[in-house]
């Protein structure tokens, strides 16, 4: 594996790591708090985050896109939320470290992308949805500082070919970029702005 590649799987580590840190602080009755997705509350949040692990590491195996669109809106929380988490995350970290797992072609439902592509498409979700976690229930916001960075450097690699994204003309998945940030906002700012985020 080139230094690259382990580099694109400490981001997904870091991603990860960071929203399993999050989530592992959720106090007892805060599940049903709104987050900035406004269209889940703190559950619902995780419960994307556990299935996106899920049907990410299932397209890596040569899962279809049509299976994934099937299981978008599962409701896969059946146990200790953080445990669901941690167990979907390593079978998705085992799945991108399988052998040729980044050079496969894999069927992403908005365009066929190579697994190291979708492993830059996972980074950015487990990111943005970090920082949704932490305002939702007021823990700490700051997200890691190096993978902004790279996503931020990263944007259009990232969306190449993706036809549902923060830069292509939709909304249907991602909010609208939010008020243009100041010239000196901060690298985390000015990315959960292109996400849709009011930070």
């Amino acid at each position: 594996m080139h230094d690259t590649d382990n580099t694109l799987l400490s981001y997904f580590d870091t991603a990860s790591e960071g929203f399993g840190d999050r989530l592992r602080a959720v106090p007892d009755g805060r599940w049903e708090d709104a987050t900035p997705c406004t269209e889940w509350n703190v559950r619902q949040l995780v419960n994307h985050m556990i299935l996106g692990s899920r049907i990410y590491t299932s397209l890596l195996r040569g899962g279809s896109s049509a299976e994934f669109m099937a299981e978008l809106h599962q409701d896969v929380l059946d146990g200790d939320p953080a445990t669901t988490y941690r167990d979907a995350v390593a079978e998705c970290r085992a799945a991108f470290r399988a052998a040729g797992a980044f050079d496969r072609i894999v069927d992403y439902p908005f365009g066929p992308v190579p697994g190291r592509q979708l492993l830059g498409l996972y980074v950015v979700d487990a990111i943005t949805h970090t920082w949704d976690l932490a305002r939702a229930i007021r823990l700490d916001e700051r997200l890691d500082a190096p993978t902004v960075r790279w996503i931020l450097d990263s944007f259009e690699w990232i969306y190449h070919g993706v036809s549902e994204s923060p830069i292509a003309d939709s909304d249907r998945y991602y909010g609208p970029p939010t008020q243009v940030p100041a010239s000196d906002a901060s690298e985390q700012d000015r990315l959960l702005h292109v996400m849709g985020r009011k930070p």
